[in-house]
């Protein structure tokens, strides 16, 4: 009797055993992948939400800095007005918008917007798909810019102003700063003068901007925003709200899964390619000084 328990004790497992034990071990194995995939997925997407973040506020930042300057000029001669104004080196109107972009983009010249001829109205063109586009104009200074290698006052690319004369005599450096959107999906920046538009900021998908005009024509008025395609006149804006459609620099979404996200026109949009995209916000109020 002892001997028979002996052999039954050292005959090991059965057939049966062996299968439940590789099934409990793969269960166990491939619910440990499935959360390191799981985990490893979520830190893609935490990523790739921050790198937009990021994106989005030196873009932001970039424009905002720019725009805080728009028709700076030191005041050189007073003028009869009421209440008084001054007369100054930049001259009105000192904003251009586009709401479809630039058409054409001369080194020395004002550039021209581009027309959709499939849109009819100014309504219809703030809805569009392409990106504003603005030339926006100030003097530059040693303070208010990047000094260059030769003590001048630079653009948004960091080229040397060349000196405007005055016909009152003395010199002054304006900046004729242009910033768009590529086909690439890059924030760009140009000057007149200089050799084009450089990428600054990767990843801005589209940029549009809407312009606050006075309800009832008073400065101290509460202000409308409307397309640049309904502005008769730049030296009447007060303000401008901006939306960019930030994107993910890599795909993070798998094939089965579907993620919509509002665009500047507050439409429900979905992305195909596997890319996150958020649409960021800023309104700016320009400074007392005349466009």
């Amino acid at each position: 009797m002892v001997r028979l328990r002996r052999l039954r004790a050292s005959a090991g497992y059965t057939l049966l055993e062996l299968l439940v034990a590789s099934a409990v071990g793969l269960l166990v194995v491939t619910l440990v992948l499935a959360q390191l995939l799981a985990l490893g997925r979520s830190q893609a997407l935490r990523a790739a939400q921050g790198q937009q973040m990021e994106d989005a506020q030196l873009a932001l930042e970039l424009l905002r800095g720019d725009f805080m300057m728009l028709g700076y000029g030191r005041p050189l001669q007073a003028l009869n007005t009421d209440p008084v104004a001054w007369r100054t080196g930049v001259q009105a109107p000192a904003l251009l918008a586009c709401d479809q972009g630039f058409a054409t983009v001369p080194q020395l010249a004002a550039p021209t917007c581009a027309q959709d001829p499939a849109q009819d109205s100014a309504q219809d063109a703030a809805a569009g798909t392409a990106s504003s586009a603005v030339e926006l104009v100030y003097e530059a200074d040693i303070h208010s810019t990047v000094v260059s290698s030769s003590k001048a006052p630079t653009d948004c690319l960091g080229n040397a102003l060349a000196a405007v004369e005055l016909s009152e005599g003395g010199k002054i450096h304006l900046a004729f700063n242009r910033w768009q959107i590529s086909p690439r999906g890059e924030l760009r920046c140009g000057a007149r003068g200089s050799t084009g538009a450089q990428p600054l900021v990767e990843n801005i998908e589209r940029m549009r901007m809407w312009w606050g005009l006075p309800i009832d024509g008073q400065p101290a008025s509460a202000l409308r925003y409307v397309p640049a395609a309904q502005v008769a006149d730049f030296r009447q804006v007060r303000a401008v709200r901006m939306c960019l459609l930030v994107r993910s620099r890599e795909p993070v979404l798998g094939a089965d899964e579907v993620r919509t996200y509002r665009d500047c026109s507050g439409v429900a949009a979905t992305s195909g390619d596997g890319r996150l995209r958020r649409a960021f916000w800023t309104t700016v109020a320009f400074r007392s000084w005349s466009l």
